[in-house]
């Protein structure tokens, strides 16, 4: 089987026409995220390929998690059961192979010849700090068991060598940055930038601390993943990626980064983060960069999608009839989670929200509803909630909960107060919904094509 990787993807989603080749030059700055913004708000989300970058002859695809539809089409399935696929895949996890060389390696700069200006690096809000790389998988190893940990993190350019990272507190690499510092020694980085939209899936997935990230891309793309050792760090990398920034973090370097339109659609304020240190960037001949337009559907699905599972996950424990969970975008991806369940006993969708707020601490608001409600679509929801709740008796708020420091309502960093709502029906005495007789069986298409 060929491997899986960007450029496999961007021919099978051209032919699904999910691509749009955009000819005309456009900047880098502001003009790529403008024509995905403009775009969406004409409620279309196709992936977007820069042919004409003015600046670089580097091509940049962008845009191309803003739609469940393409995440389906990187996991081989239907839309509707994305969730599903991805809860399977994730539990298969197979392990990556060491390759001697690959693609991503064709090109090798090192030390003075590191340039970061020489990428396409896009700037996207008009008051982020500058030029953002918001695509970029980075991998560490923990120094004491020697496993990998992948993540994506938003690396703002300070100069040409130069990069900013933000690291949650709470956050995975956060926790083997601190081992690094108390040995007083760099940690080494390493960020791939561009390959199949699964390998994303997958490094984002919210597996527990000590998982290596890459066995999980093994298990969504159905294949090993092919790895190649670093030229100047002692990290792996996948051989068929587009571009890779090697590097390091030195403890106690840190400078100003910040703000940065975040998937709240707002600004996270500025702070004082750790600096990468690239010492080598490693690229295929013709490379293709890839960008994540932040603040965007493109930002919020690509973070929210593979929190998913382990959610679904949690509430299975508390209720075996669950039948689906989704984080909409009209929450951020983040903050609002709707759960889907087959009632059997009444209160128990009060245990199912304690189980979301306790898997994902950054969610804010969750609503459990009955099964004939569509999650997936928010007026389903807000009628369930118009119709069904009642708030005295299925309403309840938890003060002074730990949330997201990018939570504009946070206070003392990340607290927040959360609200649960039960909008599912009572078992017996409520009210039957209408129907119609015969909708199934009609045929829009001869009913109005119809000649007489």
């Amino acid at each position: 089987m060929p491997n899986k990787d960007l450029r496999s993807f961007i021919l099978e989603a051209g032919k699904a026409g999910e691509i749009l080749e955009v000819k005309k030059p456009v900047s880098p700055r502001f003009g790529i995220p403008a024509v995905a913004a403009k775009l969406e708000e004409e409620h279309r989300y196709p992936a977007l390929l820069f042919s004409n970058v003015e600046g670089s002859s580097i091509p940049v695809l962008c845009n191309v998690f803003a739609s469940r539809k393409r995440l389906a089409l990187a996991l081989e399935c239907e839309e509707g059961s994305l969730n599903s696929v991805y809860r399977e895949r994730e539990d298969k996890l197979t392990k990556p192979v060491i390759v001697a060389d690959g693609p991503v390696q064709e090109v090798v700069i090192k030390g003075d010849e590191v340039n970061l200006y020489d990428l396409p690096i896009v700037t996207h809000n008009e008051k982020d700090a500058g030029p953002y790389i918001t695509a970029g998988a980075m991998v560490v190893k923990d120094p004491e068991t020697g496993i990998r940990n992948i993540g994506v993190y938003r690396h703002m350019v300070h100069e040409r060598n130069k990069l900013g990272i933000h690291m949650a507190e709470t956050s995975h690499v956060n926790y083997i940055f601190e081992k690094y510092v108390q040995r007083g020694k760099p940690m080494p980085v390493a960020i791939t930038i561009g390959h199949h939209p699964a390998f994303y899936l997958g490094v984002l997935s919210f597996v527990p601390f000590g998982v290596d990230e890459y066995e999980v891309v093994g298990g969504l793309l159905g294949q090993p993943l092919e790895l190649v050792k670093c030229k100047t760090v002692d990290l792996e990398v996948p051989a068929d990626a587009e571009i890779v920034l090697e590097g390091y973090i030195a403890p106690g370097e840190e400078r100003l980064e910040g703000p940065f339109g975040e998937y709240t659609t707002l600004y996270g304020a500025p702070h004082e983060y750790p600096v990468i240190t690239v010492t080598a960037i490693t690229h295929r001949k013709n490379p293709i960069y890839l960008d994540c337009v932040s603040g965007h559907l493109d930002h919020q699905l690509l973070g929210g999608t593979g929190r998913l599972s382990v959610i679904f996950k949690t509430v299975k424990m508390a209720c075996p009839t669950v039948q689906d969970v989704f984080m909409p975008p009209s929450g951020c991806c983040r903050l609002t989670c709707y759960v889907s369940i087959k009632k059997r006993h009444e209160g128990e969708a009060k245990n199912v929200i304690a189980a979301v707020f306790a898997s994902d601490p950054f969610i804010k608001y969750v609503v459990v509803v009955d099964e004939d409600v569509n999650i997936f679509d928010d007026s389903a929801v807000l009628r369930a909630i118009a119709t069904r709740l009642n708030p005295v008796e299925n309403a309840f708020v938890i003060r002074n909960a730990k949330g997201h420091p990018l939570d504009p309502t946070s206070s003392k960093g990340y607290v927040v107060t959360k609200v649960g709502i039960d909008a599912t029906k009572p078992l017996a005495g409520y009210p039957e919904a209408v129907s119609v007789p015969g909708t199934d069986q009609v045929d829009l298409e001869e009913i109005f094509n119809y000649k007489g």
